[in-house]
């Protein structure tokens, strides 16, 4: 009992007194400021008061302190930042001049609470090691090349030029060292002096027990080592994984840019494409807005005219214009009008059609050119995305077709495809999306070669013919002017129909086209016009530049194509037949130049070049001509028959009846193959490369694109 009275007693007495200093202080701050003294301010008046300052410090000190504190504590039930509700920092708090040492201390000594929230655990980590361990652990390895290095040498360090010189011999040898490590053997020492020879002649404990203990401290050393040396690599996979990320994401953002590029590409071939059509078609005139505008202007002249003219008739003081002027000027322009368009019926005036003068409708009856040359296309940007692939990447698959692919061919990385398969279809194709863009429908069997140049297409049928395509006209939307009666042949343009059977390769350039058949021919024909130029018939040819006997190969083999591929370019032509020969041709004479003796079996794909001939066969082997010299360049083989090849300064690519695609590198002579990781794969038929974009396709109508 006493002792609580005697607390609420003390309490008591704190409460009155700190009450009366804080009444006092009042009292001395409100005379101070109402009272001030002659030439002094307020501030002044507060900091000369004895009353005031004595009062603040009683307030400040300890036991008011905690007093107040806790009356805050005990009504809000939170925390109370020592200093925070009154000052922002313990820098400012130090600024005033009634700071007692017990309050700056507590102000000092205070963590907030957001700070303690952010120490790490105190556990130490497992195989965790400060720069100083890693140092002192490295420091016997590093005396011991010095030291080395100073016996081998015979140098010190005496001076500073000579200890940077010789830091800089120690690194370049450290770093030859640490070249040669790899080919070397790892010859490791005893630490010391010490060696097999005393540990095995020493019968001393103290001495092998210090031994022991100096290997210990080598172990330690270096585990030690070896944990910062995990550590770092640690570190670095880190570091890879997130750049990793980041590439993902700018590889995204690259793939983006180049969709779009493509898809301003298209449409501005689209342009050129109408252009050329509505010049070829002579059927350029103006829009409606045009002509509108053209009305416009020449209402605007005609009105300066006319108040021209009226300002040179007419004498100082105006007139108006009579009806007869106004008659004689519409005449005038109704005749400007019908100059330029032609007379116009009363019905098309009324009915608000578009004018058209005489001389283009007269030129819209007669029956357009069916084909004319176009201007090769100039593409502002290329597609380089195949090259930020990691090589062998699979980038897209389709399920093309039902049925095995025959043939395919595209234009450019990511872009437009046209395929060929035993179900009879042709299907062209948008790479970058994975979808079907149309069909070409005219023949009536199975296409066995394509070839595709910018939107030109020819396909050689088993059903004997050739067909030229053009898939700008695949889905235009536009109508094309024609005599009555005749109908809309849609993207095909000319069909071939000379061969008496199966096509079996073609190839064209600069709108020549070559074509070769089972009927023992190759044909020439003329892409403008349609029409066969020559017809080379190859038995004959070959008998007169006999190199073998060319009758008992031929009659022999009636499985295999004869003309199993070919190429052309300008007036030189190369074929590849199922006697094995490779025959270079001068279409100008239409005779054999050369042949290429080499092959055993039939020849069944071929691509050339400035120098080169890459040929590939039944035999298995890929052969490499040099076509200045006629001789082999470069031979290697496979464990299947060749079926199509493509080659570039770098790489050949070939399909040879297997699950994946045969790639050699020319500049490093390394073979290696792309695909058939699954052993349930379908067989690769046909294969097509362009800078590193690769295609191709498969017995099971698949048709897959990688990065090599």
């Amino acid at each position: 009992m006493s002792s609580s009275n005697t607390s609420s007693g003390s309490n008591g007495t704190d409460l009155y007194s700190t009450t009366t200093r804080f009444s006092q202080a009042v009292t001395a701050t409100a005379s101070a400021l109402i009272h001030p003294h002659e030439g002094s301010s307020h501030n002044d008046a507060l900091l000369s008061n004895s009353s005031y300052k004595k009062a603040m410090r009683e307030a400040l000190n300890n036991n008011n302190t905690s007093f107040a504190l806790s009356r805050r504590r005990n009504n809000h039930g939170k925390k109370v930042d020592l200093y925070g509700s009154r000052y922002a920092t313990s820098t400012e708090y130090f600024r005033n001049a009634f700071s007692s040492s017990k309050t700056a201390y507590k102000v000092l000594t205070h963590i907030p609470d957001d700070l303690l929230d952010e120490i790490p655990d105190t556990k130490p980590q497992k195989d965790a090691y400060s720069l100083f361990q890693g140092f002192n652990a490295a420091l016997p390895e590093i005396n011991e090349e010095i030291s080395q290095f100073q016996i081998t040498n015979g140098e010190g360090t005496n001076n500073d030029d000579s200890s940077k010189e010789f830091l800089k011999k120690l690194t370049e040898k450290a770093a030859k060292d640490q070249e040669k490590e790899d080919e070397d053997d790892y010859n490791f020492k005893l630490p010391n002096g010490i060696n097999k020879t005393k540990i095995s002649n020493s019968y001393s404990t103290n001495k092998l027990q210090n031994y022991k203990n100096q290997l210990i401290e080598n172990l330690e050393s270096l585990e030690i080592r070896k944990n910062l040396a995990a550590s770092e690599i640690i570190e670095l996979d880190n570091k890879i994984s997130k750049l990793q990320s980041l590439r993902k994401i700018v590889f995204k953002r690259v793939a983006k840019i180049e969709q779009n590029e493509l898809f301003l590409e298209s449409h501005t071939q689209d342009i050129d494409d109408r252009i050329q059509m509505i010049k070829d078609y002579n059927m350029e005139q103006p829009d409606e807005d045009e002509l509108e505008e053209e009305q416009v202007t020449k209402e605007d002249k005609s009105s300066t005219f006319i108040n021209g003219h009226t300002k040179k008739k007419s004498t100082p003081s105006s007139r108006k214009i009579s009806k007869n002027e106004e008659n004689d000027i519409n005449n005038d322009q109704n005749d400007e009008i019908d100059d330029e368009y032609g007379e116009i019926n009363d019905e098309t005036f009324k009915e608000g059609k578009p004018l058209m003068s005489q001389s283009i409708y007269g030129k819209l009856q007669e029956k357009p050119p069916k084909f004319k040359k176009k201007n090769h296309k100039n593409r502002k940007t290329m597609p380089t995305l195949q090259q930020y692939y990691e090589p062998g990447t699979k980038i897209k698959s389709i399920q093309a077709h039902e049925e095995s692919i025959n043939c395919f061919d595209f234009d450019i990385p990511f872009g437009t495809m046209v395929s060929a398969s035993l179900d009879n279809t042709v299907k062209v194709w948008d790479l970058s999306k994975g979808k079907s863009l149309g069909l070409l429908e005219g023949h009536i069997a199975p296409v066995s070669s394509i070839q595709m140049d910018d939107s030109l297409v020819v396909t050689g049928s088993l059903d004997a013919t050739l067909k030229l395509w053009d898939l700008g006209k695949l889905n235009h939307d536009f109508e094309t002017i024609q005599e009555e009666g005749d109908e809309d042949d849609g993207p095909c343009i000319y069909s071939f129909e000379s061969h008496i059977e199966e096509i079996t390769a073609l190839s064209f350039h600069n709108y020549t086209l070559v074509s070769g058949s089972q009927d023992r021919t190759l044909r020439q024909w003329d892409l403008t016009t349609g029409h066969c130029l020559q017809t080379i018939d190859v038995l004959w040819a070959s008998q007169i530049n006999q190199t073998t006997n060319v009758e008992q190969s031929v009659v022999v083999d009636r499985v295999n194509p004869f003309i199993g591929c070919l190429q052309t370019y300008d007036a030189a032509l190369a074929t590849g037949t199922s006697d094995g020969l490779v025959r270079l041709w001068d279409l100008r004479s239409g005779e054999v130049v050369r042949s290429l003796v080499g092959h055993t079996a039939p020849v069944t794909c071929l691509q050339f070049d400035d120098k080169y001939l890459a040929t590939g066969s039944l035999d298995r082997s890929i052969r490499i001509w040099d076509l200045r010299t006629g001789g082999i360049h470069d031979a290697f083989a496979y464990e299947s028959p060749i079926t199509s090849l493509q080659f570039d300064s770098r790489r050949i690519v070939s399909s040879n009846n297997e699950s994946s695609v045969k790639i050699y590198d020319r500049i490093d002579e390394k073979h290696s193959s792309c695909g058939g990781e699954d052993p349930d794969s379908a067989t690769v038929n046909y294969v097509r490369y362009k800078e590193g974009y690769m295609v191709e396709g498969r017995t099971d109508g698949k048709i897959t694109a990688w990065a090599v």
